[in-house]
């Protein structure tokens, strides 16, 4: 099972990240196309902008926390979420059940959707969703600039349960990340998404062309989406996040070590 996540999540795109590599060279961005990261990062006057696009995400998704899950994307990189565009398909009813959750999810999170595409069609109901954030440091955080000896954290429960459970379970970790984004010095983080922690951590093993070493009885499940941060950080950084962490009752647990 874990080849196989791996395969559809991360090496099926192979080809994909070459097609368009060439992309970059007309913007020069910061963070694009061959970075093949959570975000993209471009110069905008003098700010740094990051961008991040998710789904087609199912009804089912759309209805619990489809805009918090696209919204990941950009915070772990270390921005602060300015207003997203979201992309609805479907028949006129489930279209209006769609974006009656994502108003719920915008206001509670304080994300306005400002405008998107809609189309009615007796089709599977889907969603697209596209975040735009402003970059809080220098440097976007990325997912392969860890060290060795750096330890592996997970910041934040995962965010599953009701709608209102992965609200609050959301603002609570990306409160704390903002703090930590403050004080602490993170050398590389990601969110938990696609394929669990296997794929994401094969990912940035193979980006890095470093080891990690797991700890033993990891407390939770390898292969499903969590959707908190997995972050790199020195053991004195480390300290430091999980005071912060403590402070603001967020969980945090290590999970590992860079080889």
């Amino acid at each position: 099972m874990e080849e196989e996540l791996i395969e559809r999540y991360v090496k099926s795109l192979d080809w994909l990240h070459a097609y368009f590599s060439e992309m970059d060279d007309l913007l020069k961005p910061i963070m694009g196309i061959r970075d093949w990261d959570d975000s993209v990062c471009i110069g905008f006057g003098d700010k740094k902008l990051l961008a991040s696009v998710d789904g087609p995400y199912t009804k089912r998704l759309v209805m619990k926390s489809a805009l918090i899950h696209a919204v990941t994307d950009v915070v772990v990189k270390g921005g602060r979420p300015l207003f997203a565009l979201d992309t609805l398909i479907g028949t006129r009813e489930e279209v209006k059940e769609m974006a009656e959750s994502l108003k719920r999810q915008a206001l509670a999170m304080r994300i306005p959707i400002l405008g998107g595409n809609t189309l009615f069609e007796e089709v599977e109901p889907r969603c697209s969703i596209t975040v735009f954030g402003e970059l809080l440091l220098d440097e976007p955080i990325r997912d392969n600039s860890m060290k060795p000896g750096d330890i592996m954290t997970l910041v934040g429960e995962p965010i599953w349960g009701s709608q209102e459970e992965r609200i609050l379970k959301a603002q609570k970790l990306f409160e704390t990340w903002f703090e930590v984004l403050e004080k602490v010095e993170i050398h590389a983080a990601k969110d938990v998404t696609k394929g669990g922690l296997v794929s994401t951590l094969y990912e940035m093993s193979e980006k890095s062309g470093l080891r990690f070493q797991l700890e033993s009885g990891i407390q939770f499940p390898m292969t499903r989406n969590l959707d908190n941060f997995i972050v790199f950080a020195s053991e004195k950084e480390y300290e430091a996040l999980s005071r912060i962490s403590e402070k603001k009752s967020c969980p945090v647990n290590r999970i590992g070590v860079v080889k």
